[in-house]
């Protein structure tokens, strides 16, 4: 079941990347620019953090809710045979972007704590939390009916969800830490080099949400 969950996202991935681009590139781009900046304009022997390093940071808050939002909404849009343009996905993404912002804030707080106990309760929230994203765009929930109908719902696809969203993160970590490894052997030490291949990852990314959303859909066609 995992195997033909993942070749759906990855079909779907194939068959809608152009769109998916056309939301998420602009924003992981001009992150990635940023990081680029931070990166260059860090002093080893100053540690403070500097203008370029908090720019980054600031900008990720702001971009990530934006462009998940956006994402998620077009991901629906196709489901019901209604695809929406890149600037109606944006707009969504920009209507929903305060309660997704709260939601993931919310959601990134009870990981950590859950992390700092041991590690595994850190990833069993996480994984009960899989679908409030998805609630926050689709269904307009708030940050904490999200979290809680998302604790709900998750309770029969705990495994599903964690087995693949850790396949999904096996593969991509390990094609990321083998071009490392690559470009090291060769000798290869570019910053716009690695800044090129944090975009095609940090792009590769949108494959979780589109995972998550395919079991989401899934659940949601049961309990109806």
């Amino acid at each position: 079941m995992i195997a033909t969950y993942l070749k759906q996202t990855w079909f779907f991935f194939r068959a809608h990347m152009q769109a998916i681009m056309r939301i998420q590139l602009p924003f992981i781009i001009l992150i990635t620019l940023i990081s680029m900046s931070a990166m260059q304009s860090v002093d080893p022997s100053n540690p403070e953090m500097n203008d370029s390093v908090m720019m980054f940071y600031l900008a990720s808050l702001i971009f990530l809710p934006l462009y998940a939002g956006a994402t998620i909404a077009y991901l629906e849009s196709v489901v019901n045979n209604q695809p929406i343009s890149t600037t109606q996905a944006l707009k969504i993404g920009l209507q929903r972007w305060g309660p997704l912002f709260l939601t993931k804030l919310l959601g990134a707080c009870g990981i950590v704590i859950g992390l700092l106990l041991f590690f595994i309760p850190g990833v069993f929230v996480m994984i009960r939390w899989g679908f409030a994203e998805y609630h926050s765009v689709i269904e307009k929930s708030g940050p904490t009916e999200s979290l809680k109908n998302s604790w709900q719902d998750t309770s029969d696809y705990f495994w599903p969800l964690l087995n693949g969203l850790a396949c999904l993160f096996v593969i991509l970590l390990g094609s990321n830490l083998l071009i490392e490894t690559l470009l090291q052997t060769m000798g290869i030490d570019s910053l716009i080099l690695r800044s090129l291949f944090d975009i095609v990852f940090g792009f590769l990314n949108c494959l979780y949400t589109i995972y998550g959303f395919r079991l989401y859909c899934v659940m949601r066609e049961k309990s109806t």
